[in-house]
């Protein structure tokens, strides 16, 4: 027996966005708008909600998300009343708009109700209605139903998490991620690897996820290189499929040890989480397959087998050529190490114990010690006495209330940047 749940309407193709934006005239007429730095990517958005005359509020987020910010957030939107919340950026946009639409109708702190380091106590209210709009092929976040957010105190990566959470309406238009620069095409593609390969891998798979999985995985791996580094529109159509199957796949089956300890390391890095799951995957696959191989767990070895015919397009492929197909996407890309983090500095007894206590590491394919967790974590420094304490690809976390829009009663709105 199984379930599967996804967002409740998928719009996807290119100008899927421009022919499907009358979708928000259904949930009403205010709108908190969430988008990133780059307000060009919501340019579009933005013009059709003052054509329409539609009163709306926009926050512009930087940064991978945190409680703190939410909770700031979500104070002013309790006060805005929007009917919906639009979404259109990255992974971290669309958490943030996703917890928002969570949040702002519930009552209490956002500790309240995430996983690990909070009371995980479920959604009293039901969410505003979400629209997301993804503008880069990576965590699949519009088709998933959890926010991942950054909680500064604890040092870690947690989830706000619930079926109530999933999209009304993911609108995914392949467009939007054209011209996106190498390395955060390079941080997406990896991501969505991740989200298929642990799922595809993990221990309570189903058939539905396993066709998604391997469907995602051959749109992937066909169109990495050339979505990435040559910009290709197909491709780029590609990997914006291959993101949407893996945030499918991930929400109906289960993750594994890359992201537990992502999450766990998350938190004490200032490293993008799709970096750190990139850089992980490998020496995760490679434990997770010398200990089923100690275990006599040829299902699990079988696996990881079909996953290397898959990426490598080789009937013959053995589950170690799944392995050299990573590190050569790792090779390719234009993907920072690890230790440029500082991740060598940091306690790795510290690190394991936290992704224990992770929701995804309990769905490895096969249960990892601590010890062995240690042991990847170490392959994946190799220190050389040369780490630097952390080199920062994004700025801070922040949110910006930059605009609000034309409100009917008011008029025009100053803007409060």
């Amino acid at each position: 027996m199984f379930q599967f749940m996804t967002s409740t309407r998928i719009i996807f193709g290119e100008g899927a966005l421009e022919r499907s934006l009358s979708v928000l005239n259904q949930f009403g007429y205010s709108v908190l708008l969430v988008s990133g730095k780059n307000l060009q990517r919501s340019a579009l958005v933005i013009d059709y909600l003052n054509h329409q005359n539609m009163r709306y509020q926009h926050v512009a987020i930087r940064g991978e998300p945190n409680i703190t910010m939410v909770e700031e957030v979500a104070l002013v939107g309790r006060k805005f009343k929007p009917d919906m919340v639009v979404a259109i950026g990255g992974g971290s946009v669309l958490d943030m708009g996703k917890a928002l639409a969570a949040v702002i109708p519930n009552q209490g702190d956002v500790y309240d109700y995430v996983e690990v380091v909070g009371r995980n106590v479920p959604l009293k209210a039901k969410p505003i209605p979400f629209i997301a709009i993804p503008t880069t092929a990576s965590t699949g976040s519009e088709v998933t139903r959890n926010a991942v957010l950054r909680s500064g105190q604890d040092r870690v990566k947690v989830s706000l998490r619930s079926p109530e959470m999933l999209a009304d309406v993911a609108i995914v238009d392949p467009r939007l991620t054209y011209g996106t620069d190498t390395q955060t095409s390079a941080r997406g593609a990896m991501d969505a690897f991740t989200h298929l390969m642990e799922a595809y891998v993990c221990g309570e798979p189903n058939p539905l996820t396993d066709m998604i999985c391997e469907e995602g995985l051959r749109k992937l791996s066909g169109a990495i290189i050339k979505g990435c580094l040559e910009d290709d529109p197909q491709a780029r159509s590609d990997l914006s499929f291959a993101a949407m199957l893996g945030g499918m796949a991930m929400t109906n089956a289960k993750l594994g040890a890359a992201h537990g300890l992502a999450s766990a390391l998350g938190g004490k890095l200032h490293a993008p989480h799709s970096i750190i799951t990139a850089q992980l995957a490998p020496y995760v696959m490679q434990e997770n397959i010398r200990a089923a191989t100690l275990a006599g767990r040829d299902d699990i070895l079988n696996r990881y087998e079909k996953l290397a015919q898959i990426l490598t397009g080789r009937v013959n492929a053995h589950r170690d050529d799944g392995i050299l197909w990573v590190n050569m996407m790792l090779d390719k890309l234009p993907l920072p190490k690890l230790n440029s983090f500082g991740v060598c500095s940091t306690s790795f007894e510290s690190v394991a114990q936290d992704a224990l206590k992770s929701v995804a590491i309990k769905g490895n394919p096969i249960p990892l010690t601590i010890q062995r967790l240690m042991y990847i974590l170490d392959q994946v420094c190799q220190c050389d006495g040369e780490c630097q304490q952390g080199e920062q690809l994004e700025s801070s976390s922040k949110a910006d209330i930059i605009h609000q829009g034309y409100r009917q009663d008011e008029g025009r709105l100053q803007s409060s940047e």
